[in-house]
């Protein structure tokens, strides 16, 4: 893996392997996270998703993407963390495996800066009608999230969690603010984030680091002042847990979330030892929330848990019956109660420790994985190596993990309930 600073404030990483057959180019435009340009944002990565100057229309992107061997060019915006971050990913077939493709790479190259630097603009706006026509398919996406009533807790849960308003907001945004954006307004952003914004830019699969450079030099990639982003959220303790339910009549299952805060530092140590913690209690298959409350006590027809290093909380979610959730919520803290107390086998544990290590192994045969953590490393600017990794998982001890489990605190519980019958 190669590590290149193109420019102040644009860095590259070039990652040659061999072992897929397939090119994959990322470029992440990273913010920090306001309430202010969310929307604004999610709706430019509509925009810049669907035409361009050169390609001025769906259907001129699609046959290009054609041209390129069946190329599939997604646009889309992540948060991590107090961080924002608007991204463009190209994968196509690696050009050393195709013959007489000598200009795939370039074209390639050349297809994303078309994308990314030459919108679609009238004046000094977006194209309207594709704005309009944009603009009217993010609402229909925000409208549609209580549709996913899976989603739709946990998006009522992280309102109940957070003080931060930006945090509480989902990544694309919300209906009231993306109704008031316009033509101009968006275009405001855009250049704002291109001048502004640190750009990281991975490329992974058999391709050279200097071709790769010779092509980048052809966008216009700026120097920018460096911007201090904040990538991890902390909070204080709320002195009580905030509790909300709410009833639907057209839904037939419960389901019940749970947010527990557990503020480690961002480089503490034992944030292995939390990845451990959370295993054993819902984040696995061998987890007590699994074995126990849906395998035998047949509570819940699916149940997990999931700790967020970016913010320092680990949140659970259960669908069950509406008449069973009161029995899965005193269970779950009971389950939580014996880690705390060390209940839990010594085989169960090195099982737990195990599966954790050979996911993380079977990650590094994905290229969307190893993007994933290449981005996440040049944001935080740490990196772990995977025998760090491995050695950091395989030294936390179950005493560790009961001491852990005693600091994580109960601080928001959202419960959607089916509406009874009249």
């Amino acid at each position: 893996m190669k590590k290149i600073q193109l420019k102040p404030g644009v860095t590259l990483v070039v990652h040659p392997t061999t072992q897929f057959k397939t090119l994959h180019i990322a470029v992440d435009f990273a913010a920090p996270l306001l309430t202010q340009t969310i929307s604004a944002r999610a709706l430019l990565s509509y925009l810049t998703a669907v035409s361009s100057k050169k390609y001025p229309d769906q259907q001129a992107v699609a046959q290009k993407t054609i041209d390129l061997y069946g190329a599939q060019f997604q646009t889309d915006v992540v948060r991590f963390g107090q961080t924002h971050h608007v991204r463009y990913q190209l994968q196509l077939p690696a050009p050393t495996y195709i013959d007489h493709a000598e200009h795939l790479l370039g074209d390639a190259f050349a297809f994303l800066r078309d994308m990314i630097f030459e919108p679609l603009v009238t004046g000094d706006q977006f194209d309207q009608a594709t704005f309009d026509k944009e603009r009217q398919s993010l609402i229909n996406e925000l409208a549609s999230l209580p549709d996913d009533k899976r989603r739709y807790a946990m998006l009522k849960l992280r309102e109940l969690t957070y003080s931060a308003p930006a945090m509480q907001l989902p990544s694309i945004g919300q209906v009231h603010d993306v109704e008031r954006l316009t033509a101009t307004a968006v275009l405001v952003t855009y250049r704002q984030m291109l001048a502004n914004d640190p750009v990281n830019i991975v490329v992974y699969g058999d391709v050279d680091a200097d071709r790769v450079v010779a092509e980048l030099e052809k966008w216009p990639l700026q120097a920018r002042r460096a911007t201090l982003l904040q990538p991890f959220y902390r909070q204080g303790v709320r002195p009580a847990t905030v509790e909300l339910s709410e009833t639907q009549l057209e839904i037939n299952q419960a389901i019940l979330t749970l947010s527990y805060q557990l503020s480690l530092p961002p480089d503490d140590p034992k944030r292995f030892t939390a990845l451990v913690l959370n295993a054993l209690f819902g984040g696995s298959a061998l987890s007590k929330l699994f074995t126990n409350i849906r395998e035998k006590a047949s509570l819940a027809y699916s149940i997990y848990s999931r700790w967020q290093h970016d913010t320092g909380f680990m949140t659970v979610a259960a669908g069950l019956d509406a008449g069973k959730v009161a029995q899965t919520d005193r269970m779950i803290q009971a389950e939580l109660k014996a880690i705390q107390l060390g209940e839990f086998s010594e085989e169960t544990f090195a099982a737990i420790k195990t599966s954790l290590i050979n996911d993380y192994l079977s990650q590094q045969d994905s290229p969307n994985s190893e993007i994933e953590l290449a981005f996440s490393r040049l944001l935080t600017q740490r990196e772990t190596s995977t025998a760090e990794w491995v050695a950091a998982i395989q030294a936390v001890t179950p005493r560790q993990v009961s001491e852990l489990a005693n600091q994580v605190i109960l601080q928001g519980k959202f419960t959607l309930m089916p509406e009874a019958d009249a």
